[in-house]
């Protein structure tokens, strides 16, 4: 049932769900990267997600590091992860029947969980730093400094992303591979070590993406399954490899979900966001894309 709210409330749903968005793009990102280019169904992303909260998390109570700077080394330590995933696992079942391949990749979900379970617990996790509770206020609309952090980096690593992709000689290789892996091998494009990039780079920001869900959320080994799902509904909804119909898909359900919120009871909120989802593939078959083809 609707409910009155007045303008400024709404202001400030449209606000929380634009920088919610922002974090919804960034950790999905890798997933739209392996199943737009390399037609991977990684399952495991998300305790890939999971494993970059708690990066930032011994970063904070080992070294002191903020989570800002923890993002940073995520980039790296996390490409490396990847491409050793991609190395050992991915490129061996690449050739074999996708079900093989995701029996796989839940196969490495299950013991990441499983290791970060043994590691940490169960227990709930909460980064806390100095800004945890800060806010911004403007014209009376308040701003959590955490969320608006996250989703300043999720901004620029989406950028990021989107300009290599697009204006550099390894970004345009890429986008050949997604439209023809076999024409672009024949041109003399070494598609193997391309693999290599992407799931490296899908990896980092999945790492990434774990250190702006920390800022905002507790976490805990268990809780990536709904980042899994969520994730899985911006790919879907945006379509397949597009990193700016990510974006797009990423910014419209956390402005659903937020404005929703404060519209109707909580219990109808999920309801509305997935609903999208059935919309978004009857109507366009291939989510905002709205194409057959795969489109960086």
């Amino acid at each position: 049932m609707l409910t009155t709210i007045s303008l400024s409330l709404l202001v400030q749903a449209l606000i929380n769900g634009l920088l919610l968005g922002l974090v919804y793009t960034l950790i999905s990102l890798g997933l739209s990267l392996t199943l737009g280019i390399m037609g991977v169904v990684n399952v495991a992303h998300s305790t890939l997600i999971m494993l970059g909260s708690y990066l930032a998390l011994e970063l904070l109570q080992r070294l002191g590091l903020d989570p800002i700077i923890s993002a940073v080394i995520a980039v790296p330590v996390f490409f490396l992860i990847g491409v050793l995933l991609e190395r050992l696992l991915i490129s061996r079942v690449a050739r074999t029947s996708q079900t093989t391949g995701l029996l796989v990749l839940f196969g490495v979900l299950v013991v990441i969980e499983g290791a970060a379970i043994l590691r940490w617990t169960t227990d709930t996790q909460v980064l806390s730093v100095s800004y945890t509770n800060a806010s911004l206020t403007l014209a009376g609309i308040a701003i959590a400094v955490p969320r608006l952090i996250a989703a300043a980096i999720a901004l620029v690593l989406v950028w990021l992303l989107d300009t290599f992709l697009r204006s550099t000689l390894y970004g345009k290789a890429i986008r050949a591979m997604a439209q023809n892996r076999d024409a672009a091998r024949i041109s003399g494009i070494d598609t193997d070590r391309l693999s290599l990039l992407v799931f490296g780079l899908a990896t980092a920001t999945a790492g990434v993406g774990g250190v702006v869900l920390a800022m905002i959320f507790p976490f805990d080994p268990q809780d990536h399954y709904r980042w899994l799902a969520w994730a899985f509904l911006v790919v879907v909804i945006g379509g397949l490899g597009s990193i700016r119909n990510t974006l797009l898909a990423g910014l419209l359900i956390g402005l659903i979900e937020t404005v929703s919120s404060v519209l109707f009871p909580f219990q109808y909120v999920y309801f509305i966001v997935y609903l999208l989802l059935v919309v978004a593939l009857l109507v366009r078959g291939q989510g905002l894309a709205g194409s057959q083809s795969r489109a960086l």
